[in-house]
């Protein structure tokens, strides 16, 4: 039984699939294996993951899955009692699961660890600050501070396998933000640390799940929020202004992006899509 599980969910993702997979064999940490869920990919992403072996074990869905519900597959595959995760577009450096092995062993109350991460383009290239120089990282009993941002990179991630069996798989009611609310879930439940170096390569490019689908990343922020200050009434009582502020932001992102999408497409479905992100806006004010 391996002791750790890596998750590498893929759709179409042969041009970066290589170095992600690579990232991993270079790993110090070597007690794994890589649950390869192929979500209906159409180009070669399934030779090349086929090429590499053991220790990646390969599935492919009958259907093409949201990618929380298609994690959640993949998971079910998993014997390792640590869960890892990797996006096929991403990398990681060589001690990153070494080190957050060390660092759950070393404390059997943490239920999460995670990262910084550095942000690099198209091209590889890293980007001027990493993930903690732009969100600020928290450790401990962090509830309180998550809700107000999500500061865990989901590459950076190792959780417990029991963790997850005890609060839940990603809810497929969400496309975009499902981890978030995940997160939410465990550190209401578990102590979370972090190691305060870049163990990854997140890559920022415009076919991202997130990039593309831009007008679903804020309703649903706001639908964990609202989700959230109603389960813990204590929390809206306390950080009823912060959580005022966050809310305002959103809404401004929202109409920002709805009037970039405006100006950057010229067809109906463009338009559609604006509309219906001003309804949503409209709603969430209410």
């Amino acid at each position: 039984m391996p002791t750790l599980s890596i998750i590498m969910n893929c759709h179409n993702c042969s041009k970066y699939l290589s170095k992600a997979l690579e990232s991993v064999y270079q790993q110090t940490f070597k007690d794994y294996e890589i649950i390869f869920w192929d979500n209906k990919s159409t180009d070669t992403s399934a030779e090349i993951a086929l090429s590499y072996g053991e220790p990646l074990k390969y599935f492919k869905g009958e259907e093409f899955l949201p990618l929380g519900t298609a994690r959640n597959l993949a998971i079910n595959k998993a014997r390792g009692k640590y869960i890892a995760f990797l996006d096929c577009d991403d990398m990681w450096l060589p001690e990153k699961l070494e080190m957050q092995c060390k660092l759950l062993d070393s404390n059997e109350d943490l239920g999460l660890v995670y990262s910084d991460s550095y942000m690099v383009d198209y091209d590889g290239n890293c980007r001027k600050n990493t993930c903690f120089e732009v969100l600020k990282p928290y450790r401990g009993s962090v509830l309180k501070e998550l809700l107000l941002n999500n500061f865990i990179p989901l590459l950076t991630v190792v959780i417990r396998k029991q963790v997850l069996d005890e609060v839940g798989l990603f809810n497929p009611r969400y496309e975009i933000v499902e981890e978030y609310d995940l997160w939410l879930k465990i550190a209401e439940l578990y102590s979370i640390d972090f190691t305060d170096r870049p163990l990854a390569k997140y890559r920022v490019h415009d076919k991202s799940s997130t990039k593309r689908n831009i007008t679903l990343l804020y309703p649903e922020i706001l639908q964990i929020i609202d989700y959230w200050v109603e389960k813990k009434p204590e929390l809206k009582k306390e950080f009823r202004r912060e959580i005022r502020q966050r809310k305002n932001i959103i809404y401004r992102e929202m109409i920002l992006s709805a009037i970039m999408h405006i100006y950057r497409s010229k067809n109906m479905e463009s338009l559609r899509d604006c509309g219906n992100l001003a309804k949503n806006l409209i709603f969430s004010r209410r």
